[in-house]
């Protein structure tokens, strides 16, 4: 019977044990999920859906369509004869003491400076712009073993630079640099297009020389004028010498005297009231011949001209070489831009109060990449352009046939973008310039899907926490996807319900 006893005790306290252990069980498992039950409430009821408000800068941008160039693009033109040696590669970038070309061997150096070289630079010059660019760049280039004050006057300490610049460049040290040595141009320079070969001739031989001597052709095969043979260097026999100046001041005063009696007979012409000029469109050509009779150089300039005209000067070989410069030498050689890149936008006139120069843009590059830019010029000369929807004007439906109907007028604004961006791809490239139409400073903003409208044609807010009542707001300034509100109840960190949130 005890036996028996002890048995059912034993089951029975088995059993309490394991209800025990169940009751253990249940309320650990319970104490485990309460969390993160209250968890994913808490977040339900504050992650989507839910926006807050905040105090922020609102800018309204338009944005419009621009081209990718870089800025200020240079011709530089050889003024020195002999053989190209030496050429940069496109893309290159020279800096200011660094060679632009060779020719012979002899470097042509780059030189910071915005006025273009246009005489020997010596000791004896008058005072110019010229000489203060050569004293700048020989201090920054440390050519300066005297101590040269940085002004427009040559001094003993200028001709020590330049010979110590000519040192480093195993030339002879004169002390002067000849017209040609040195390129002015403003700051470092990217090649774009080179206009010669190596093996060319510069100076002189230069197809470029000739392109428009056509009106000062010399029927005896020589120069094209007395000041052209003055740049010849090739020594001759004195005596062929005399006679050939003889011979071309002949031609030089029969072509003066052609010219004149063209005009004489234009002038009676046009007193007579006939409207007709007696050389054949002479009228171009005749308007530059007292500068002809004053000088060479002006000769030219009138040759250049009795080219185009057809004057009796290019008949009877007169006129002077259309090269018109100092040297008469000068031919393209390469093209440079600086490094800086620019954007170029053709902005709708009813846009131009956008164009402010100064005013700070934000531009997005072919690589998706967004930089700011500013504003650095603005035309004041609106023009007009046609698009691709005009007509012809030459169909049965009675148009207007001149394609004036798609025109509009446009605002060309130049962008200087902040910083260098110097890259394979980038020039003439479209991209993306967002300009700023208006601001509102340190307001109220949510997004604009957390705007509701309201019967009347209002706009509410509903708040996020119950019991999500509705606060009328006044809307201001919407950009970027955000809105300016303000009104009773509305303050900084609220939280309102979000339809996209």
């Amino acid at each position: 019977m005890r036996e028996l006893l002890g048995g059912h005790r034993r089951r029975i306290v088995a059993g309490l044990a394991l209800v025990v252990a169940v009751a253990v069980v249940i309320t650990i498992v319970l104490s485990t999920e309460s969390p993160s039950t209250t968890t994913a409430a808490s977040s339900s009821s504050s992650g989507a859906g839910v926006a807050t408000v905040e105090r922020q800068n609102l800018i309204e941008t338009d944005t419009e369509s621009g081209t990718l160039s870089y800025a200020n693009p240079q011709t530089v033109y050889n003024r020195l004869s002999g053989t190209i040696t030496w050429l940069p590669s496109i893309g290159q970038v020279i800096a200011p003491g660094q060679p632009l070309y060779k020719v012979g061997g002899e470097p042509v150096i780059l030189m910071n400076g915005t006025t273009p070289a246009y005489r020997d630079l010596t000791p004896s010059d008058t005072d110019g712009q010229d000489i203060e660019q050569l004293n700048r760049n020989l201090v920054a280039l440390d050519f300066n073993p005297e101590g040269i004050v940085v002004d427009d006057t040559w001094q003993p300490a200028t001709t020590a630079g330049v010979e110590l610049l000519q040192e480093s460049l195993g030339e002879p040290m004169t002390g002067t640099l000849s017209l040609g040595q040195i390129v002015f141009l403003p700051g470092d320079q990217l090649i774009t297009t080179l206009d010669a070969t190596l093996g060319s001739t510069g100076g002189g031989g230069g197809s470029g020389a000739g392109s428009g001597a056509s009106g000062a052709v010399d029927p005896s095969g020589g120069g094209s004028s007395e000041f052209v043979s003055l740049q010849k260097t090739t020594p001759k026999r004195s005596g062929r010498s005399r006679r050939s100046r003889r011979s071309k001041k002949a031609q030089t005063l029969a072509a003066l005297i052609a010219l004149l009696g063209a005009e004489t007979a234009e002038l009676k012409a046009t007193e007579r009231g006939s409207g007709t000029t007696s050389g054949g469109g002479h009228s171009a050509a005749g308007k530059g011949s007292p500068a002809s009779k004053s000088s060479p150089a002006a000769g030219a300039a009138a040759g250049s001209s009795a080219s185009a005209g057809g004057s009796a000067a290019s008949s009877s070989g007169g006129g002077g070489s259309s090269g018109g410069s100092s040297g008469g030498s000068a031919t393209p050689i390469l093209q440079t831009t600086s490094t800086q890149l620019v954007v170029t936008v053709d902005l709708p006139a009813s846009s131009q109060s956008e164009a402010v120069v100064g005013e700070h843009v934000t531009v997005e590059l072919p690589a998706g990449n967004t930089v700011n830019g500013r504003i650095s010029q603005v035309s004041p000369v609106a023009q007009s352009s046609s698009n691709s929807g005009t007509s012809s004007g030459s169909g049965a439906g009675g148009g207007s046939g001149n394609g004036s109907s798609g025109s509009s007028a446009t605002i060309p604004v130049t962008i200087t973008l902040s910083g260098h961006h110097t890259g394979a791809g980038l020039d003439q490239a479209a991209v993306s310039v967002n300009f700023v139409e208006a601001v509102a400073n340190n307001v109220l903003s949510v997004p604009v899907t957390a705007l509701l409208a309201t019967a009347g044609g209002g706009y509410a807010v509903q708040e996020a926490a119950a019991p999500h009542s509705l606060i009328p707001v006044t809307t201001g300034l919407f950009a970027a996807g955000d809105v300016q509100i303000s009104g009773p109840g509305i303050y900084p960190g609220l939280r309102v319900t979000d339809s996209q949130g």
